[in-house]
């Protein structure tokens, strides 16, 4: 099978070439786009690029200098990622920005606090948890930012990217980070078009200014949603997948390693990896920095044998849902016992009821764990929605005839 397109990668690269100094062709499988992908499109042709693509190519012309406008309103779809960053790109282009969005970013918490919001010269004047998000920028962003980055890594990758764009001396500072892999991939892409960050400790210092590069950018597959994929072989028979980057800062590549400790075996032949199922045995896995994997991780321990422990259950809350309890709801569907302590959850493996419902709380890894569940031997899986697919895995809908 095809990975689909890492929307992480993507949304990124779309980011940077709307700031970039000249065109930018981005390079990859674009016959499927993911829902969040297509929001951030939207967003740049707001803020004035020019997008041409076809099924394996895009090319973004960024927008002609003609100054600030006065306000802008924009819709971001249910990407948490996107309007993370436009709270501070956004005010790159316009002075007052109404934000829309849909599904389930609509009661999800966003993490803009007033310390934030004080430091990007923001004052906001929706009502919390109001929509639109109106946010207008009355005194300069700060040169010096000190982030708690507790709670998501997708705002310091923003901060880090208007940062860029800045001049002067400025630096960045961040406590307690988590997603690591996902804030380096942002650094690392700056890096590739040309700014060459640096990274002291907990501090990105920036001096004087170079322009965002333009230029041709092959887009990765996406390791969260092939993640689903390789698992469906490790437990149930043999798979490969096509498309996908090793030594990537995607953070859910690290399926890989998860997948040998469960005994499967781990085939990497240039760009496809090959899974095949093997002993099955318990799991023990810290998410603190790969929150995603978590519904997906489940799953193999209720396949395996014996105790799994998975750590770092405190990521989970501000998701499409909140996923410890929507994977709790998934283990009871599933008959699995399993117990909750602090920070991690013991699962212990073993699956005693083969036909089963699973709510998916509108969350797309929800309904990804459960076509793994649907994929083992004789069990019988429905689920309360699809749709939620388009947002990460598109082209599975098609080959479930759905």
């Amino acid at each position: 099978m095809e990975a689909p397109v890492s929307k992480s990668h993507m949304q990124r690269e779309l980011l940077l070439s709307l700031l970039a100094d000249s065109p930018s062709q981005l390079l990859g499988n674009f016959e499927y786009l993911p829902d969040d992908v297509h929001s951030a499109i939207q967003c740049i042709l707001r803020f004035g690029a020019q997008v041409k693509v076809n099924v394996n190519h895009m090319e973004i012309l960024p927008p002609i200098p003609t100054g600030i406008q006065e306000e802008l309103t924009l819709h971001v779809g249910e990407s948490g990622f996107l309007i993370r960053n436009v709270v501070s790109i956004g005010f790159l282009f316009a002075r007052k920005l109404r934000i829309h969005a849909e599904g389930t970013l609509l009661n999800r918490a966003l993490h803009f606090n007033e310390e934030l919001l004080s430091q990007l010269g923001l004052v906001q004047h929706s009502r919390v948890q109001e929509w639109p998000l109106i946010l207008e920028q009355k005194r300069p962003i700060h040169q010096e930012i000190e982030l708690d980055a507790s709670t998501t890594s997708q705002i310091a990758s923003g901060v880090v990217i208007r940062l860029a764009c800045a001049q002067g001396d400025r630096r960045l500072c961040l406590l307690n980070l988590v997603s690591l892999p996902y804030f380096e991939m942002t650094l690392d892409q700056l890096n590739n078009r040309g700014l060459h960050l640096s990274w002291d400790e907990r501090c990105i210092a920036m001096h004087g200014h170079r322009p965002i590069q333009g230029g041709a950018i092959r887009i990765q597959g996406d390791w969260s949603g092939a993640a689903n994929l390789l698992c469906v072989g490790a437990m149930t028979g043999s798979i490969s997948v096509r498309g996908l980057q090793v030594n990537t800062k995607q953070a859910d590549e690290r399926i890989l390693d998860v997948l040998k400790s469960y005994g499967a075996d781990i085939q990497i032949e240039g760009d496809t990896i090959s899974a095949r199922r093997g002993s099955n045995a318990a799991i023990s896995v810290d998410i603190t920095h790969s929150p995603d994997l978590f519904p997906l991780l489940c799953i193999l321990a209720a396949s395996a044998e014996g105790k799994s422990v998975i750590i770092g259950t405190e990521r989970l809350k501000s998701k499409e849902s909140d996923r410890l309890q929507s994977s709790i709801a998934m283990l009871d569907a599933l008959g699995t016992e399993y117990k909750l302590s602090g920070n991690k959850i013991s699962i212990n493996g073993g699956i005693r009821h083969k036909q089963v419902h699973i709510e998916t709380f509108n969350d797309h890894r929800m309904v990804l764990a459960a076509l793994v569940i649907a994929a083992m031997e004789g069990m019988q899986v429905s689920v309360s929605e699809f749709a939620s697919l388009n947002k990460s895995f598109p082209q599975l809908k098609p080959l479930l005839q759905l």
